[in-house]
C-alpha cells in the first residue's frame, strides 16, 4: 500500500470519527476536533499541491478554486473573528470546498475508485442513522411541550447520500432498498426542501435504473427492475401520506407563514443590496456573513445565491453562476457515458435546489457533494458502471 493510499483511508475514516460525535463520543471533545484539524490540514496540502501541478486545469477546478479563495479573502479582511456565527460559517465553507482537492488529486492518479465511495457509503450510512435517532431524541428532549413531531435537519445528509446509490447499479434489488431506506429518513425528518430534492433524487435513480438495464439476460434484468421499483413506488407513497406532519408542513408553503420567515430575510437581504446605492456594495457586497446584519433576523441567507449577494455582491453570483455552467458544460462532454452523466445531472439538481432553499457551500455536510464532484471530474475511469 503506497502512501496515496494510507491518505484516501485516513481521509475517510477521519471523515467517518468526526460526523459520529454526539452519538458515539461527546460532540466537540478533542477527538472530533482532531479529526477535524487534520482533515484540513491534509485537504490544505492538497489544495497548493493540486495548484501546483503542471496539469490543465478545468472550468470547473479554477472556479471552485476562486470561491474558495474568496471566502477565504473575505473571512480574514470583513470577517468577525471573534463571532462564533462568522468562524462557523468559514469551517462550513472550508469542510465543503478543500475536501475536493485530495479526492480530486487520488482520482487523478486512480487511486480513489469507485468502490472505495461504495464502502464508505455502506460505513457512512448506519452512522447517519444512529445520528438522526440522536438528533431527534435530543430535540424532542429540549422541547417544552409533548409534541413528538420533530423537523431533523439531519434529512438533508440523506438527501447527499442518494447519489451513492447509484454506485450499486449492477445489484437493482439493493439499490432500491438503499434508496427505500435514504427517502424513508429524508419524509421523517420533515424538511420541506429535503424532501422535494429527496423526490427528485427518487425520480433520477428510477430513470436511471431504467436506463442502465444490461443489455445480457435483459428481459431478467426488465422484470427484477419493475418489481424493484414497484415496490419503491408503493413503500415511498406510503411513507408519504402516513406521515401527517410533513403533509402539514408541506400545505402551509401555499400559506403566507408557510415560508418559516424565509421570505422576510430574502426580502430584506435583496432589498438592503439593491437599495444600497453604493456602486462598490452592489459589485463586492458587504462583507463576509453580512446576511447576519442584512436579514434583519439575524439568521443566514439560508440561499447560496442570496448569501453570496449580500457576502460579495455580483462578484460572488458571477463566480457561483459560472461554477453552476461548468458543470453543464462537462456534462456535455463525449467521453461521458450515460451512467456518469445521469449522475452528474443528479448530483446538480440537488445541489441547485439545495442552494435555493438551504445551504450547500458554506455548509458541513456539503462534503459529501464535494468527494463525489471530486472523483467524477478527477477519476480516470470516465465509466462508472459499463457502456450503453
Amino acid at each position: 500500500m503506497n502512501i496515496l493510499s494510507i491518505i484516501r483511508n485516513l481521509l475517510l475514516s477521519l471523515f467517518l470519527v468526526y460526523y459520529s460525535q454526539g452519538s458515539f463520543y461527546p460532540s466537540g471533545s478533542i477527538i472530533s476536533q482532531g479529526a477535524l484539524v487534520l482533515i484540513l490540514c491534509i485537504s490544505g496540502i492538497f489544495f497548493f499541491k493540486t495548484l501546483l501541478l503542471n496539469h490543465p486545469k478545468s472550468l470547473f477546478f479554477k472556479t471552485w478554486t476562486f470561491l474558495l479563495i474568496l471566502n477565504v479573502i473575505g473571512f480574514v479582511f470583513t470577517g468577525d473573528h471573534s463571532n462564533p456565527h462568522h468562524f462557523s460559517m468559514f469551517k462550513g465553507i472550508l469542510v465543503c470546498s478543500l475536501t475536493f482537492y485530495p479526492f480530486y488529486h487520488l482520482s487523478k492518479k486512480g487511486i480513489f475508485r469507485t468502490e472505495h465511495l461504495k464502502w464508505f457509503f455502506i460505513i457512512l450510512l448506519p452512522i447517519t442513522i444512529i445520528q438522526y435517532f440522536f438528533t431527534s431524541t435530543q430535540i424532542l428532549s429540549e422541547q417544552l411541550n409533548d409534541n413528538t413531531d420533530v423537523v431533523n435537519n439531519l434529512s438533508y445528509s440523506f438527501v447527499s447520500l442518494i447519489p451513492f446509490v447509484f454506485l450499486f447499479n449492477r445489484n437493482k434489488i439493493i439499490s432500491s432498498l438503499l434508496m427505500l431506506i435514504l427517502i424513508f429518513f429524508i419524509i421523517q425528518g420533515a424538511k420541506r426542501g429535503a424532501f422535494i430534492a429527496g423526490i427528485i433524487g427518487l425520480l433520477l435513480f428510477i430513470y436511471y435504473q431504467l436506463r442502465t438495464v444490461a443489455y445480457k439476460n435483459k428481459l431478467n434484468g426488465y422484470i427484477i427492475l419493475i418489481i424493484s421499483i414497484s415496490g419503491l413506488t408503493y413503500f415511498g407513497y406510503e411513507f408519504i401520506i402516513s406521515n401527517e406532519f410533513l403533509t402539514y408542513r408541506i400545505l402551509k408553503l401555499f400559506n403566507s407563514d408557510g415560508s418559516s420567515g424565509r421570505n422576510i430575510i430574502y426580502a430584506n437581504i435583496f432589498e438592503s443590496w439593491y437599495d444600497s446605492h453604493n456602486f462598490y456594495n452592489i459589485l463586492f457586497g458587504f462583507g463576509f456573513a453580512a446576511s447576519l446584519r442584512l436579514s434583519g433576523t439575524g439568521n443566514f441567507a439560508h440561499n447560496d445565491w442570496l448569501e453570496l449577494l449580500s457576502n460579495f455582491g455580483l462578484l460572488g453570483v458571477f463566480v457561483y453562476s459560472v461554477l453552476i455552467f461548468s458543470v453543464l458544460r462537462y456534462l456535455f462532454k463525449n467521453y461521458l457515458y450515460v451512467d456518469s452523466k445521469l449522475l452528474l445531472i443528479t448530483i446538480l439538481l440537488i445541489w441547485l435546489l439545495t442552494s435555493a432553499v438551504s445551504m450547500f457551500y458554506t455548509s458541513m455536510s456539503g462534503y459529501l457533494t464535494s468527494i463525489f464532484l471530486a472523483y467524477l471530474f478527477g477519476a480516470k475511469e470516465k465509466l462508472l458502471g459499463f457502456k450503453l
